[in-house]
């Protein structure tokens, strides 16, 4: 008898299996209507997630589409097959950007989806990559959504927008040609293009349109603020994430015009043909290009963007969202540790740099910092780098709290190999909240070897309940994790992200520090290092 219950256990157990297996097949294999037409995605291996990678959301934006703003995406009789990654937006990647590109084309504008492969209706996360608006694409290892999907049951977008001069030049002559007098806001047009196809077509891939979340890193933290702010985005999303992005980093049309002119002209475009010239060169050209004043970033423009976002927070007209907002406690390590002979330069060599970047104001930020407190004198000027993004946080946490809830973190974990060197480094949170830390370079692999990835592993866990909370509901917490305070300008409360996470109302020396730093705007710091 027992040996016949056994049998039928394990009948009923393979069956369950089997069953189940087939019907996550059945998922991912089922055709998937969008506006433009059918899409046809695969199972993702190793995961119970189904993969629909390299959509178009806009019309490729080449020729007469370059320096306009994203047109629909065509509609298609046949079925498309979103098997593999669309190419990269062109850009002069290096390795500093945080991954490797495939391959490059003009025609980049698509998007990726990664659903649980399971019947329901379930919350979005709308991932903004970052790499100075310049660099960086959505089919990085780090950025494959699969892992968050499947573990957390919410539905996860990636995608690529305009970078460098194909996002960002702004000339006269590009306004007057726009009907709505915009210019130089390509790259975040398409990021609000891409939010407007998830608006418009996510429900069919199992996410629900009403429960959006917006989060993005470095660049990619800045342009989630510029949604915030932007009133395009009115209705569209629902919550936002701001990781080590500031809310200040736009142009004025005046800066992007003379910044625009002087990149024209260095590739050989002025003139009355300037505009034909610029859409005559090879994509390849227009970016990377050295010894300009041109800035890669959003223009006020008085259409996507009133003015700097942090401004139009303060007078209360964004769209009020609760937000989750923070830094990393090292974000310049990383910089310092492919400097080659920084950690061996001198006092004197160090506060020359500092000037060289902040102008008089290194007298006053040294009343607040001694290289007595840092182990090498490099250090220092880490520190301060990485109080420039804690101000950025510290800014956006005080001028939203008032009209919306907002939870301020800091990820402290700093355990990787070299870790004594890299802290807890620019971009390193990112890798945490998508549970993504195998790697295929060798040096990522040394840094995050078998025991620091089995050591990481908890707070990636923890992380990734956070933010996937928060996305469902607004609120991070939940049973069985740390709980994370509101942050009020009467508390400032902010959770540290570490092996073991506390939490801790800032110091009246972060605050010294966060208001100096929050106040120095980005002219200021470009006019510094042009005087030079």
């Amino acid at each position: 008898m027992k040996c016949i219950l056994k049998i039928a256990a394990v009948f009923l157990a393979t069956t369950i299996v089997i069953g189940s297996a087939s019907w996550a097949q059945d998922i991912c294999a089922k055709p998937v209507p969008t506006k433009e037409g059918v899409i046809m995605g695969l199972s993702e291996p190793g995961s119970k997630v189904c993969s629909f990678k390299g959509i178009p959301y806009a019309a490729p934006p080449v020729g007469e589409l370059r320096f306009k703003a994203p047109q629909p995406a065509s509609p298609r009789k046949k079925i498309y097959q979103a098997f593999d990654f669309g190419p990269s937006c062109v850009q002069n990647e290096e390795s500093s950007s945080g991954g490797k590109s495939k391959s490059f084309s003009e025609d980049c504008l698509s998007l990726n989806i990664f659903r649980p492969a399971k019947q329901g209706s379930f919350p979005v996360m709308f991932w903004i990559h970052g790499g100075n608006h310049t660099q960086g694409g959505s089919s990085y290892e780090i950025y494959n959504g699969a892992k968050l999907a499947g573990g957390r049951h919410v539905v996860v977008v990636t995608f690529n927008y305009r970078l460098d001069a194909l996002g960002f030049l702004a000339l006269p002559e590009l306004a007057k040609e726009d009907p709505k007098g915009s210019a130089g806001n390509y790259g975040l047009l398409d990021v609000l293009r891409a939010l407007q196809w998830v608006h418009d077509n996510i429900e069919a891939f199992g996410g629900d349109p009403n429960n959006v979340t917006v989060f993005g890193e470095s660049a990619g933290g800045a342009l989630t603020c510029d949604v915030l702010a932007s009133p395009l985005a009115a209705g569209i999303f629902h919550r936002a994430i701001i990781q080590s992005g500031g809310c200040d980093l736009v142009s004025n049309l005046d800066m992007g015009h003379k910044g625009s002119r002087t990149l024209a002209e260095a590739v050989g475009c002025s003139g009355a043909d300037a505009l034909s010239c610029l859409r005559a060169k090879p994509a390849k050209e227009l970016v990377g290009v050295k010894n300009t004043k041109f800035l890669a970033q959003p223009h006020a423009d008085g259409y996507a963007l009133a003015g700097k976002p942090i401004d139009i927070i303060k007078q209360g007209n964004f769209n009020k969202v609760p937000v989750m907002v923070g830094s990393n406690k090292d974000e310049w390590n990383i910089v310092i540790a492919m400097t080659p002979g920084a950690t061996l330069a001198s006092r004197k060599t160090i506060t020359k740099k500092l000037r060289k970047a902040l102008g008089a104001r290194v007298d006053d930020i040294f009343k607040m910092y001694s290289y007595n407190d840092y182990r090498r004198p490099v250090f220092l000027a880490g520190a301060i780098f990485a109080d420039g993004f804690g101000s950025r946080a510290f800014a956006a946490a005080e001028e939203i709290s008032p009209y919306a809830p907002v939870y301020m973190y800091r990820f402290d974990w700093d355990d990787e190999k070299m870790g004594k060197n890299l802290g807890a480094f620019h971009g390193l949170d990112v890798l945490f909240v998508f549970g993504n830390m195998r790697f295929k370079p060798l040096l990522a692999r040394i840094v995050f070897n078998k025991k620091v990835r089995k050591n990481a592993a908890p707070l990636s866990e923890k992380m990734m309940s956070y933010w996937s909370n928060f996305a469902k509901t607004g609120f991070p917490n939940a049973s069985g994790l740390v709980k994370w305070p509101r942050y009020t300008t009467q508390r400032r409360d902010r959770i540290h992200l570490d092996n073991n996470i506390s939490v801790a109302p800032l110091t009246a020396k972060d605050i010294e520090r966060y208001r100096y730093f929050a106040a120095i705007s980005i002219e200021e710091l470009i006019g510094n290092i042009e005087e030079d």
